[in-house]
Parts: C-alpha cells; structure tokens; sequence
C-alpha cells in the first residue's frame, strides 16, 4: 500500500467526486504517491471519479477515514509531517517551505475549508501565492502546484528543501 517515502494527499470530505478524480491524476503523476480520502469524499468505484482519474485510482494506493482527524493521526503515527494548505496569516509560501517530500499535505473541504482544530494538529501550513482578488485556487489545481513542487524538488535531487 503506502511506502514511507511516499508523500501523501489528505482530501478533507471534498464535495466534488470530479476534484477527487483529478487528484489521483496529479498522484499518479509524481508516483509513487498515496491519497488519503476523509469523510464524505467519494472514493473509487463510481463513475465520476473513474472517469475523471482516468484509471489512475487503480494505481494510486488510497485509504478512506471517517474523519479527517482519523487521518492526520495515520498520517502522523506513519511518521510523516502533516502540512496543511490553506490560507492562514502564518501559512508559508509553497516555494519557500522547507518539508520532506514525503510529507502528507492535507486539503481542505471545497467550502469550508480545514477546521481549525485540523490545522492545530499540522506541523506547517503553506499557501499557494497568487496575486488575484479571491485568493482561491480549486483544489485539485492546488494538488497539481504541490505536485510540482515536490517533483521539481525530486529532479534536483532534494529530499528535504
């Protein structure tokens, strides 16, 4: 299933069955990676995430939680750094924050966002810069800049930047 190395995805009961599939997408694509679903996130097995992973959450390894406590306690007893995204007044820019690359990132609800009580359990919260007035990336392209980062981070060769 999950290999210690392997950063991880925490999706935080995201409403939308198609940003669940463009996850895995984005997993797949920096593989080996893993996603952690929560709470009323779809999970593979319907047509909407099938479609939309286009097959990748059958190569994906993915676990379900209840609750994204549940998960951010996997993730920490696993060994990994929890980072939550979100956009807090102490969140580092993504560019700039120092993590492990197998670190578990955790993204929050389409609407609510991460809880606080959440984003108290996290070693680091980090924030996509953007220079628009809403200050709101959808959440699987917010996955594909992590993703980025983590694969640009792999080429040169740093595992902790």
């Amino acid at each position: 299933m999950f290999t210690e190395k392997m950063p991880l995805f925490i999706l935080d009961s995201l409403r939308s069955a198609f940003n669940v599939g463009s996850v895995f997408r984005t997993a797949e694509s920096i593989a080996p990676s893993g996603i952690v679903l929560t709470g009323i996130s779809a999970r593979p097995g319907g047509r909407k995430v099938g479609r939309t992973s286009r097959g990748t959450h059958a190569l994906v390894p993915w676990r379900w939680f209840s609750s994204a406590e549940n998960a951010v306690c996997y993730a920490k007893n696993s060994g990994k750094m929890v980072i939550a995204v979100e956009n807090t007044k102490d969140a580092i820019p993504l560019h700039l924050a120092q993590f492990p690359l197998d670190a578990a990132f955790i993204l929050g609800n389409e609407a609510e966002g991460i809880s606080e009580k959440i984003l108290n359990m996290c070693e680091m919260k980090i924030i996509i810069p953007q220079s628009g007035i809403r200050g709101c990336i959808n959440v699987s392209s917010t996955a594909a800049m992590i993703a980025w980062e983590i694969q640009s981070r792999r080429l040169k060769g740093n595992q902790v930047c």
